[in-house]
């Protein structure tokens, strides 16, 4: 998996865990499955109330983060 996927399936879970909407560019974005540059990152991880973005870019359990990602997708 590609660091891309990473951290979109990262944001996702973290989405749904928090119960936080990403703005409509952010969403188009993560639709695309984008790539990102640090101001998005910063942004993002703004919005989920994360200081350090390094756990934007660790590897989750597959499952768990499939399956936030369907969620996030059906909305």
């Amino acid at each position: 998996m590609n660091i891309v996927d990473v951290f979109w399936k990262n944001v996702a879970w973290h989405l749904g865990n928090k119960n936080i909407l990403l703005t409509k560019t952010q969403m188009i974005a993560y639709r695309k499955k984008a790539g990102v540059t640090l101001t998005t990152v910063q942004e993002i991880a703004e919005k989920l109330d994360i200081d350090d973005y390094a756990i934007l870019f660790e590897q989750l359990d597959d499952e768990k983060a499939s399956q936030k990602s369907e969620e996030i997708e059906e909305c």
